[in-house]
């Protein structure tokens, strides 16, 4: 439990990070962007709904009801932080963190796709796109109890807003990486075979798994070189996100800071790109600079938010329906 504990904060915190480190370049050139690039004073959007992510899986747990349903009610929960004119239902401590209600440009699809009723799935897509908005927010589901449940819910939470193949199997992805680094304990390098297998048979994945296998390649024949990285795109879309993830935490396996400055070093979403090579990194086992993380904005809550995460799936999750109540439990006050 404790190195599961470790391995949860790592992996939200390492996010964070990321995430901060991309935030405030996001729509600069790699030239503009300063050579000792640190993190800025706040997280986006992405960070906010990682978050929710890992709220919506531990009421999923506390009150046994369908997974994909607690996402979207938690997502929902979200959008209430986001859009003063929404309303759903509101309740449970995360909600409460009123720094997490701060309006940090959050996606379109993601806005337009939860004022919806009715979620989209893998099977029913409700549009089709495949922005990074899915892949950026999968990394809780990888502490689910196996590849195989952390691979599928990482899909069907990304397709409650994002349609395209694509959109979703990134997610799933991630998913199966944080799990298959920070539960089973392997190296990134050796879950990636398993993980590019399982995209390979999933209809649909031809995308992904052109894009995760152009980064391995990438990264194997000419690590850390930011012109090779910007061949695997921008991160726009969710396949290029994962894919610029990946290059950037192969390259620099045991060094936060360069492997977060290389995620981020490109011309498009440096946020999501550096949000998701964070949880890759994190997931590993790498150690996060200490100096970077005590600036970080909502530290002590992400924290909280993982242990509460790994209690509810491994442990027992006595006393976490305070903060997370569920259907036939007392609301939280």
């Amino acid at each position: 439990m404790n190195d599961l504990v470790t391995a949860a904060r790592a992996t939200l915190l390492g996010g964070a990070l990321g995430d901060a480190l991309g935030e405030p370049v996001e729509f600069l050139s790699r030239e503009a962007m300063p050579a000792d690039l640190r993190p800025g004073p706040h997280i986006s959007d992405d960070t906010q709904m990682t978050l929710f992510t890992a709220e919506g899986l531990i009421r999923a747990r506390l009150g046994g009801g369908a997974v994909s349903a607690e996402l979207f009610a938690a997502y929902r929960r979200w959008l209430l932080t986001q859009d003063r004119g929404y309303f759903d239902a509101a309740d449970g401590w995360l909600l409460g963190q009123r720094d997490l209600w701060a309006q940090r440009a959050p996606g379109l699809t993601c806005l337009s796709a939860l004022r919806r009723d009715v979620p989209g799935t893998v099977e029913e897509p409700r549009n089709n796109s495949k922005g990074c908005g899915g892949v950026m927010r999968a990394a809780p589901a990888g502490f689910l109890a196996d590849p195989e449940a952390a691979y599928r819910v990482g899909c069907d939470l990304a397709a409650l807003t994002h349609g395209h193949p694509s959109g979703w199997v990134a997610a799933g992805a991630l998913a199966m990486l944080v799990h298959l680094t920070a539960v089973a304990g392997r190296p990134l390098v050796d879950a990636l075979p398993q993980v590019t297998d399982r995209v390979a048979v999933t209809p649909g994945g031809e995308e992904v798994l052109a894009a995760l296998t152009s980064a391995v390649r990438a990264a194997a024949a000419t690590p850390a070189d930011f012109r090779v990285l910007a061949t695997l795109g921008e991160g726009w879309v969710a396949e290029e996100t994962l894919a610029i993830a990946v290059y950037a935490v192969l390259s620099h396996p045991d060094d936060a800071r360069a492997a977060l400055r290389l995620a981020v070093a490109h011309d498009g979403d440096s946020d999501s790109t550096g949000a998701v090579a964070g949880n890759l990194f994190g997931a590993g086992g790498g150690a996060l600079p200490a100096d970077w993380l005590a600036g970080l904005e909502l530290a002590d809550v992400i924290g909280r938010v993982a242990e509460d995460l790994v209690a509810a799936l491994h442990g027992t999750p006595q006393g976490l329906i305070v903060r997370y109540p569920a259907a036939g439990y007392p609301q939280a006050g």
